[in-house]
């Protein structure tokens, strides 16, 4: 089964494409010059259509938007605009492929894939990071800034990744 995996927030969108725990695709789309709502869902939608794996997705796992404000990680409104974005690009992908898309929050994805959502003083994002290279070689969809440095939006793919992976491991 192939199995689409999406991390969303309000200036990159982290995909992964994955079938049978094998990486298909991997990146991240950058949406933060785009400054309504509307204009950032649709450019993503549209983006994600140009994969070459698109049309074959058969199920959908999107990283739960709401985690973070629980423990105080980020501002209200920050969580309400991800909120938005997240429901109304949700929507549409749902209704141009009439599959349903399941929401599952963060650490249940970490502690499916990994066995645990984190280790005490590592940052989840670096907990990702680690597990995940550990896991597969990525540089095959690994972008790098002009300055030769690792992209820090890569991590949004790899969340993605772990969404997407989630499926085979419930």
């Amino acid at each position: 089964m192939i199995i689409l995996g999406l991390d969303i927030s309000t200036v990159t969108i982290g995909f992964s494409i994955v079938e049978n725990e094998k990486i298909l695709d991997l990146g991240f789309i950058d949406i933060k010059k785009y400054k309504t709502i509307k204009e950032k869902v649709i450019y993503t939608y549209e983006t994600l259509q140009e994969l070459k794996y698109f049309n074959d997705i058969e199920y959908i796992i999107v990283e739960d938007s709401l985690s973070g404000f629980a423990r105080g990680m980020t501002s209200m409104q920050t969580i309400i605009k991800l909120s938005k974005i997240n429901g109304v690009l949700c929507f549409l992908i749902e209704w141009m492929t009439n599959i349903q898309i399941e929401l599952v929050n963060p650490n249940t994805l970490r502690k499916t894939v990994f066995g645990k959502a984190r280790i005490k003083g590592v940052k989840s994002k670096e907990y990702v990071k680690m597990k995940i290279e550990e896991m597969y070689d990525t540089s095959e969809w690994i972008k790098y800034t002009s300055r030769k440095n690792w992209d820090k939006r890569n991590i949004d793919g790899y969340d993605a990744l772990v969404a997407a992976l989630y499926y085979n491991k419930k």
